[in-house]
Formats: structure tokens, C-alpha cells, sequence
């Protein structure tokens, strides 16, 4: 921690001097690890500026620093540097030159960079493709073009299972689920102890509704988990077999599973507090379900801010928390009042019993009685 606040101290008092300092490529890494971790872009690419500048020859140097802003996803600066390094034959530079051409939507020119590899018959042209392949995928567009792509590959190296993955997840993305189930089957005969590809399989069948198929799929992945897989795999399989188990309603089970996640210190569990509330408000523990929460309303970096919003609504009703359901109707009403409307019409409250929960006309406010004369469910 000394010597990194060392560093800084330097690369921060020559930035508002506008003097170039000397580091050591050891240094700029440290610098960029840092800079890095604390997601503070324009710090990072002034020590990328920096170190090309110092080290305009290393070409290992040029390739870390190119790395670094495709991380950032500053595509347009990792392709000029990729560029102004010059180096022709070189697998890191093609693969980072494959990925920015696809994220600048410059797929003509990827396709043209793999057509002149596979001229030159080059050593890593497979690699090269199946790179590709990923990065499309992982771009989520361009669904029918990218699954052209990956079938041509195939065609050139038909034994990659790799490549086979990625058309299977490009089928899952195109809403091909069947499609993609029976060359998911076909995988596991080929490799049968993977476990991507039963979380695929487990995925898959939880898209058809099938969650029973579903959790057994997540069970065999976890069990295939081993010690060089990513450490994100195994959180990403609880999570969809809580998921599964949740709509189930095996809720306990569910709960379980949500419970045991939200101690995952490197991870962010505001979406698992939720599905762990909404188990709670199946299984009508209102009250616990109100304590989860309470704390995320008003957090804007929800992706569905209105249902959680609704679901405190209807947990302050159960627990009697009349006036503080009545404060949050009304701040809801005002943030998305036809969003609202609609999701609270699609839980189990009556009009007769949320009229006797606001019976106290004078702190209803015109936006909750809007609420109460909407076409709920009136029976």
C-alpha cells in the first residue's frame, strides 16, 4: 500500500503539472491495476498515455496496455494503439484487433481479418475464430448473422466443442429453445462432465417451463464444478436452480439457496434480496419479507424498481403498516403512476379490503384514492 501511494502521489502531482514522469513498466502496472479497481477511466488512460509514450518499442508492454482498454471497453483507442504497434502475424493483436471490429460494428472488416488468416493458414486461425464466435455472442445482436458465422465455422473445424457452445447459446438467444436442448443433448454425449454445459442444459429447460428437468440439470453442474472453473460459475448455477426452485414453489427450498448466496461478499445480491422477499410473500411471511425490503426502496439501480415498490405496498397492508403503505403508494403513483397501477392490479388485493386498510380518507391523498378506484380485482 506504500509503495502504490507513493506512485500516485507522483503520477497525480504530473498530471496537474503537466510534466511527464518516469516509471518503470512494473510501476504502470501497478498504477493500471489500481486504476482499474477504483473504475476511475480517465486516471487509467492517462498512465496507458503515459506508458506508450515511455515504452513506445515493447511490444509485450503495447499488448497489456491494448488489453487494458478493450477492458474499459474504449474499443476505438485499444484498435489505434493495436494499430500504431504495427505487428503483423501477432495472435494478441488479431484477436484484440477480431474483438474491437465487432464492438465498433466493423464485422466486415472481422470477417476480412479471418478470411486473410485462413489464407495464410495461420497457426492460431482457430483460435481466432472461436474468439469471434464469443464476442458476438456476448454482444447479444446480430443474432442470424453471428449463428451464419458460427455454423461456417464449424464447417472448418467441426470437431470444436467450444463452437458448438456458443451456437447453442446463439440459438437460446434467438428464442430457438428446442433447437438449442437437442444440440445441448448432443454435447453432453461428447462431454458429458461439463458443467457450462448443464447450467446450459438447466437453463434451457427452465425457458420451456420445464423447472423439475431444470434443478436436476443445475445439480449434476455443480457436482461437476471443479477447482479450475470460473469462481463465477458456481454462484451463477445456485442462483438459477434458486430461481427454478422458486418458481416451483418449492419456496423453502428456494430460500435456502438465496440465504446462502446473499453471503457472497463478491457479488452483488440486490436482485437475490428480492426473489428472497417475494419467497417470503409466497410462503405469506409478510413481516420478514417487509424487513428485506425496506431498505432498497428508492434505490434507482433496481431493473424492476416498480414491482418492489408494489411488493412493500402489499406487505405493509399485511402487516398492518397502514400509514407507511399509504406514504409509499403515494411516492410510487408520482414516480410511475401507470406502472404502479398495473402491477398492483396483478396481486391478490381486493378493492373492499384496501378501502378498509385506508379507511382514514384524510391522509389517502389524491393519488392513492386514483389507486383505489383503478380496475383492481373487485370480488
Amino acid at each position: 500500500m506504500n509503495n502504490i501511494s507513493s506512485l500516485l502521489e507522483r503520477f497525480l502531482k504530473s498530471r496537474k503539472s503537466n510534466t511527464t514522469p518516469y516509471f518503470e513498466e512494473d510501476e504502470l502496472v501497478s498504477l493500471i491495476d489500481y486504476f482499474l479497481d477504483k473504475d476511475d477511466a480517465p486516471n487509467l488512460k492517462a498512465v496507458i498515455e503515459l506508458g506508450y509514450k515511455l515504452y513506445p518499442d515493447s511490444v509485450g508492454f503495447g499488448i497489456s496496455l491494448c488489453k487494458t482498454l478493450v477492458a474499459i471497453e474504449d474499443y476505438k483507442s485499444a484498435l489505434k494503439l493495436a494499430d500504431d504497434i504495427g505487428i503483423k502475424g501477432n495472435k494478441d493483436i488479431d484477436l484484440i484487433r477480431l474483438e474491437c471490429y465487432c464492438e465498433l460494428d466493423r464485422r466486415d472488416e472481422a470477417i476480412g481479418l479471418i478470411d486473410e488468416l485462413t489464407a495464410l493458414d495461420s497457426p492460431y486461425l482457430e483460435d481466432a475464430v472461436y474468439h469471434t464466435a464469443c464476442v458476438m455472442n456476448d454482444m447479444e445482436k446480430y443474432y442470424q448473422d453471428t449463428c451464419t458465422f458460427i455454423q461456417h465455422a464449424l464447417t472448418m473445424f467441426p470437431d470444436n466443442l467450444s463452437l458448438k457452445s456458443e451456437l447453442c447459446f446463439n440459438l437460446e438467444l434467438q428464442g430457438k429453445t428446442k433447437e438449442a436442448l437437442t444440440l445441448c443433448h448432443e454435447l453432453l454425449d461428447e462431454d458429458p462432465y461439463s458443467a457450462e454445459i448443464w447450467y446450459m442444459q438447466g437453463r434451457l429447460y427452465s425457458l420451456c417451463a420445464d423447472f423439475e428437468r431444470a434443478v436436476d440439470s443445475l445439480d449434476f453442474a455443480l457436482t461437476c464444478i471443479n477447482e479450475t472453473e470460473d469462481s463465477d460459475l458456481e454462484y451463477e448455477i445456485k442462483l438459477m436452480k434458486a430461481y427454478c426452485l422458486y418458481k416451483n414453489e418449492s419456496y423453502q427450498k428456494a430460500i435456502a439457496i438465496y440465504e446462502e448466496l446473499t453471503s457472497y461478499e463478491d457479488f452483488d445480491n440486490s436482485e437475490v434480496e428480492l426473489f428472497l422477499a417475494e419467497c417470503f410473500m409466497n410462503m405469506e411471511e409478510y413481516e420478514k419479507a417487509y424487513h428485506i425490503l425496506k431498505p432498497v426502496i428508492g434505490n434507482n439501480d433496481l431493473e424492476d424498481e416498480v414491482s418492489v415498490y408494489g411488493n412493500f405496498i402489499y406487505c405493509c397492508i399485511e402487516t398492518e403498516r397502514r400509514k407507511e403503505a399509504i406514504e409509499v403508494l403515494s411516492e410510487a403513483l408520482r414516480l410511475f403512476p401507470n406502472r404502479i397501477l398495473e402491477y398492483l392490479s396483478t396481486l391478490n388485493m381486493t378493492r373492499d379490503q384496501l378501502t378498509e386498510a385506508y379507511a382514514d380518507e384524510s391522509i389517502i391523498g389524491e393519488l392513492a384514492r386514483k389507486y383505489l378506484n383503478s380496475n383492481l380485482h373487485n370480488n
